[in-house]
C-alpha cells in the first residue's frame, strides 16, 4: 500500500513536472513569435494566461494563505518574498512592450513560485532548472538583438544546412530560421545544456543522445516543409507546431535518466547579513559586472545629431527612377501624392538644411513642377474633373493645364546646379542621400563619395526590386565598399493579409529604437545581401525573397509572387547598416517609406535614420560596446562559477538584468533625443482606436484627407500615442470616429490646445459618439439619434451632384446653448423643409470671455464618422470633387475667419 501511494506521488510529481516544462518551453516561444505569425500584443496576451494557468496549477493557495497568517516571521517572509516576485514578473509582462524585459520576467517568476512553494515544504527541481535555463535564455536573446554578426552567423547558418538537406531530399530548400524552426530548436537546446551543466555535467552519452535527437527532429522538419506543397505562402507556418512537439521526444528522455539533485533558489535571508561578507563574496562581483555589461550592450551613446550644429542633407536628384513633385490640385487618384517632394519639406521643418544637386536647374523644375497657372483658376477646377481611371491618369500628366500648388519647393530646400559630384559640393554635407540609381557614377564621383564617408560623412541609399529601371547594378556599384548589395528579387511578407506589420523584425539599435511595427511603410522592394563589416538593421522575419524574372517586362520584372523552392523564405534582410571610416552607411531595399504618401506614419523611423547618419557614432565604438560587454558577462560568469563563499540566490541575477534593461530603456530616449517638427502641422490621432485603416494604401484610410491637407500646404503625422506636447506644436489635431473614451486630462489638454489657437476636427455620428461625449459636452454639442444616411442622395443624378459635399453616414447635430461658446453651422441640409446641421465650428465667445480677446481656435464637428474616408474623398482610383472642394474651401474659411494662420 505504501509503495503504491509512493508511485503514485511518483507519477503526480512527473505529470506536474512535464506540464511546468512544457508551459515554460511554449511560452518562451510564443514571446519569441517563433510559432505563427501574428500581433505580439496576442501571443503576450497567450503567455499571459498561459503562466497564470501554471502558478494556479502549482500554488496550493490555502497552505500559502496559512503560512502568512500563521506562521513563524521566517518562514511568512519566504512566502512574502516569493509571491512579490510572481507579482513583479506579472507587471513587467503587462506594463512593458520590451522582448528583452519580457524574457527577463520569467525566471523572475519562476524563482518566486519555487520559493513560494519552498516555504509549505514543496520543491519542484524543474522550477529552479527553467529559472536558470530561461535567464540563458534571456541573456541569449539579448546577445542576437544586440550583436548583428550573431544573427548573420545563425541565419548563414540555416540557410546553409537547411539547403544541403533540401540536395539530399532532392527539394531545393533556402529556409532562414524562422522558417526553418531554427529559433524553436535553439530554445529546446538551451534548455537541455543547462540541465546537463546543473546536474554537474555527468552521464555525457545521454547527453550527446539529447543533442543528436534533436537534430534529428530538426531535420525531420525541414524534410517535412521540403516535400509539403503549400496553397498560399503563410501555410508554411503551420508546420510549426510539428518541430516543437517533435523536440518533447528527446527532451523528456533525457530528463527521466538524469538524477537532479541541485539547488540553484535558496531564499534570501538577512540575519546574518554583513556588508563586508557581501563584498567578499565573488558573486557580489558578478552581479556588478552583470548589471554594468547589460546596461553597456544595451544603451546607444554618442547617437543622435548634435544640437549646436545644423545638419545638411543633400540629395542627388539626377539619374533616378522617380520624381520630386508635390502633391497639388489637378492631379487625383492614383500617382497624385508624388513621389520624393515633401520629404525635404518634412526635414527642413525638422531642423534640417536640405539640398538637392541636379545637372541642369532648369530642366529640374520643368519636369517635376512644371508652370502653374494662377490660384485664381482653381474654381474651375471641377469641370475637368472625370470619373474614370484613363483620365484620373491623364490628369497626373504635365500636359495638364489646370494645376494649382499651394507649397513652393524652393521655399524649404535648394537647388544646386552641378553636372558631377565633387569634393566641394560636399564640402559642407553630413548627408548624401541616393534614391533609385539608374546610371553609374563615374570613377572621380564613385572616389569622391567614399571619401567624404570614410572622413566621418554619411550616405543613405534607398532603391527597389528586381533591377526596376537598371538600378541594380548601378546602386550595387555605389555600395561595394560598405559590403551591401541588392538582390534581383522583391521582398514581400508572407503574412496572409499580406501585410509587413505582423513579419518585421527589428534589430536593437538607435534607428529603430523608438519605432512600432506601424511606422515602417515598406511595400514591395528588393532584399539585401550583407557581408563583413554591414549589419542588418530590420528584417523581414517573415518575408519572402521572390526572385525576379526577365521575360515579365511588363511588369517591371516582377516574380508570381508566391513561394517556389529554392527561394529564400524568412529572414529576409529589409534595411541595413555599414561603418566605412569615420562614417556610416545605410541601405534600403524599397523607397515606400520616404515617399510623400508614406511619410504621415514612416516620419519617427525617417528621424531615427537621419538622427544616426548625422551623428558622431563611429565603428570604434560600436565594437567596443560589443567586445567589452562580452567580456565582462564572462567574467561574471567565472567568479561566480569559481566563487568559494555561499552563492547568492539565483533569483537576484534576472533581477539584476531586468534593473539593467529597465536602466537603458530609460537612458536610450535621453541619449537619443526625439526630434521636434515645427511648421503646418497637423496630428492625425491613432490612441483612440479610431475607425480608420492605418494601412494608408488599403480602403478606409484617411490618406485621401491627409492628401488633401498636403495640397493645403500642411504636413499630416500619425499621433500613435496621445501628446499633449506634439498637440501644442501643430495647427489641427483630428480623431475620427474615436471608440476609446476620452479621459479627463485628454480632455483638458484638448481644451488648453484650443484655447492657445488650435484646431480639433472631430468625426463622429450617433453610433460611435460615447467616446467623443465628455469633450462634446465641454462645449454644448450632442449628436440627435436620427440616422440621415448618405446625403444628399446622389444616386438620381451622381454628375449633378459630384460638385457637392457627399456625407456617407451622418447624424444631424444638436447645438445647446452653453454660456462662454458661440457655435457656427460650417453645413447643413434640408430634407422635407427640416434643416438638419451636419457640420458646425464651437469657439469660444469673445464678448462673454474677454479673455480670450485673441482666441483663434475652435472645435469643428463633422456628424459623419465616414465623412474623412478615402471612399468618400479620394482614393487611388476614385475621387468625389465635391469633397475635395469642401475641404479648401473649409480650409480657406478657417484661415479667413483668423482660425488658421
Amino acid at each position: 500500500m505504501l509503495q503504491l501511494i509512493k508511485d503514485k506521488v511518483l507519477l503526480k510529481n512527473i505529470l506536474i513536472s512535464g506540464i511546468n516544462i512544457s508551459i515554460i518551453l511554449l511560452v518562451l516561444n510564443l514571446l519569441s513569435l517563433n510559432l505563427f505569425i501574428c500581433e505580439s500584443a496576442f501571443v503576450l496576451i497567450s503567455s499571459i494566461f498561459l503562466l497564470l494557468g501554471m502558478i494556479i496549477f502549482n500554488l496550493h493557495f490555502k497552505e500559502i494563505f496559512k503560512k502568512l497568517i500563521k506562521s513563524k516571521e521566517t518562514t511568512a517572509n519566504k512566502t512574502l518574498i516569493g509571491i512579490i516576485l510572481i507579482i513583479f514578473s506579472f507587471v513587467l509582462l503587462l506594463v512593458t512592450k520590451s522582448q528583452m524585459i519580457w524574457f527577463v520576467s520569467i525566471p523572475i517568476m519562476l524563482s518566486g513560485l519555487d520559493i513560494a512553494l519552498q516555504s509549505i515544504n514543496i520543491k519542484r527541481k524543474e522550477l529552479q532548472m527553467l529559472s536558470v535555463a530561461s535567464f540563458i535564455y534571456a541573456l541569449f536573446f539579448i546577445f542576437v538583438q544586440t550583436i548583428p554578426s550573431l544573427w548573420y552567423i545563425i541565419q548563414q547558418f540555416s540557410l546553409t544546412f537547411t539547403n544541403t538537406i533540401g540536395s539530399i531530399i532532392g527539394q531545393p530548400l533556402l529556409l532562414g530560421p524562422s522558417i526553418s524552426g531554427l529559433w524553436t530548436l535553439i530554445t529546446f537546446l538551451i534548455f537541455s545544456i543547462t540541465v546537463f551543466f546543473l546536474t554537474g555535467m555527468k552521464r555525457k552519452i545521454l547527453f550527446i543522445i539529447n543533442k543528436v535527437g534533436l537534430l534529428i527532429c530538426w531535420i525531420i522538419y525541414i524534410a517535412i516543409i521540403g516535400f509539403a506543397d503549400f496553397e498560399a505562402n503563410s501555410n508554411i507556418m503551420d508546420y510549426h507546431y510539428i518541430l516543437f512537439i517533435l523536440c518533447f521526444i528527446p527532451t523528456f528522455f533525457y530528463l527521466s535518466k538524469v538524477v537532479i539533485n541541485f539547488e540553484t533558489c535558496q531564499t534570501p535571508t538577512f540575519k546574518r547579513f554583513n556588508i563586508k561578507n557581501v563584498f567578499k563574496n565573488g558573486a557580489t562581483w558578478a552581479l556588478v559586472l552583470l548589471l554594468i555589461s547589460s546596461v553597456a550592450i544595451t544603451t546607444f551613446p554618442a547617437t543622435g545629431k548634435a544640437e549646436d550644429e545644423e545638419t545638411h542633407v543633400l540629395f542627388y536628384g539626377q539619374n533616378m527612377l522617380g520624381s520630386w513633385d508635390v502633391p497639388e490640385y489637378g492631379k487625383y487618384g492614383r500617382q497624385s501624392s508624388g513621389m520624393f517632394g515633401l520629404v525635404p519639406y518634412y526635414l527642413s521643418l525638422s531642423g534640417y538644411k536640405t539640398s538637392i544637386v541636379v545637372d541642369n536647374e532648369t530642366k529640374f523644375m520643368d519636369m517635376n513642377f512644371p508652370s502653374e497657372n494662377s490660384f485664381a483658376q482653381y474654381e474651375n477646377l471641377t469641370e475637368t474633373i472625370r470619373d474614370n481611371e484613363t483620365d484620373i491618369l491623364n490628369m497626373t500628366t504635365q500636359a495638364n493645364n489646370t494645376i494649382t500648388r499651394l507649397i513652393n519647393f524652393t521655399d524649404y530646400t535648394t537647388i544646386i546646379d552641378s553636372q558631377e559630384i565633387t569634393k566641394e559640393i560636399l564640402d559642407d554635407v553630413d548627408v548624401f542621400v541616393v534614391i533609385n540609381l539608374n546610371e553609374t557614377f563615374s570613377t572621380d564621383e564613385h572616389n569622391v563619395i567614399w571619401n567624404f564617408v570614410k572622413n566621418g560623412g554619411s550616405l543613405l541609399v534607398l532603391g527597389d526590386h528586381t533591377d526596376i529601371s537598371g538600378m541594380q547594378g548601378s546602386l550595387n556599384t555605389l555600395l561595394k565598399p560598405a559590403g551591401i548589395s541588392y538582390r534581383f528579387d522583391s521582398a514581400l511578407p508572407i503574412d496572409s493579409d499580406f501585410k509587413w506589420e505582423t513579419c518585421y523584425h527589428f534589430m536593437h539599435n538607435p534607428v529603430t529604437n523608438k519605432l512600432d511595427k506601424g511606422s515602417v511603410s515598406i511595400s514591395v522592394g528588393a532584399s539585401l545581401d550583407i557581408g563583413t563589416g554591414s549589419f542588418p538593421m530590420i528584417i523581414g522575419r517573415y518575408g519572402l525573397s521572390d526572385k525576379g524574372d526577365r521575360l515579365n517586362s511588363e511588369r517591371a520584372y516582377l516574380g508570381d509572387y508566391e513561394y517556389n523552392k529554392g527561394e529564400q523564405i524568412g529572414d529576409v534582410i529589409l534595411a541595413a547598416g555599414a561603418y566605412y571610416g569615420s562614417g556610416r552607411v545605410m541601405v534600403f531595399g524599397d523607397t515606400s517609406s520616404y515617399q510623400n504618401s508614406a511619410i504621415s506614419s514612416s516620419l519617427p523611423m525617417l528621424h531615427g535614420v537621419f538622427n544616426w547618419l548625422s551623428s558622431s557614432r563611429a565603428v570604434t565604438l560600436e565594437y567596443a560596446q560589443v567586445i567589452i560587454p562580452i567580456i565582462m558577462f564572462l567574467a561574471a560568469a567565472i567568479i561566480y562559477l569559481k566563487s568559494k563563499k555561499d552563492k547568492i540566490t539565483f533569483a537576484i541575477f534576472p533581477i539584476v538584468l531586468c534593473i539593467a534593461l529597465v536602466l537603458s530603456t530609460f537612458l536610450n530616449p535621453i541619449l537619443i533625443e526625439e526630434t521636434e517638427i515645427k511648421g503646418n502641422i497637423i496630428y492625425i490621432d491613432s490612441s483612440h482606436i479610431e475607425r480608420f485603416n492605418l494601412q494608408l494604401s488599403e480602403g478606409r484610410s484617411l490618406s485621401g484627407f491627409m492628401l488633401n491637407m498636403m495640397r493645403n500646404d500642411y504636413l499630416p503625422i500619425m499621433m500613435g500615442k496621445f501628446s499633449d506636447e506634439k498637440m501644442q506644436n501643430s495647427d489641427i489635431v483630428v480623431f475620427n470616429a474615436p471608440t476609446k473614451k476620452f479621459s479627463g486630462s485628454e480632455v483638458n489638454s484638448i481644451i488648453k490646445y484650443i484655447e492657445g489657437g488650435g484646431i480639433v476636427i472631430l468625426a463622429t455620428g450617433f453610433d460611435d459618439k460615447a467616446a467623443s461625449m465628455p469633450l462634446l459636452n465641454e462645449f454644448g454639442l450632442d449628436i440627435e439619434d436620427i440616422p440621415l444616411g448618405p446625403v444628399p442622395y446622389v444616386e438620381e443624378d451622381p454628375e449633378f451632384f459630384q460638385k457637392a459635399p457627399r456625407f456617407v453616414d451622418s447624424w444631424p447635430i444638436e447645438i445647446q446653448d452653453k454660456t462662454g461658446f458661440k457655435t457656427e453651422i460650417f453645413y447643413s441640409i434640408n430634407i422635407s423643409e427640416t434643416q438638419f446641421v451636419l457640420m458646425t465650428l464651437t469657439r469660444y465667445d469673445n464678448e462673454t470671455n474677454p479673455q480670450y480677446e485673441d482666441y483663434t481656435g475652435g472645435l469643428l464637428l463633422i456628424s459623419d464618422s465616414q465623412f474623412l474616408l478615402d471612399e468618400n474623398i479620394e482614393s487611388l482610383y476614385d475621387y468625389w470633387p465635391g469633397n475635395i472642394q469642401f475641404l479648401k474651401n473649409i480650409i480657406d474659411e478657417l484661415k479667413d475667419k483668423e482660425v488658421l494662420k
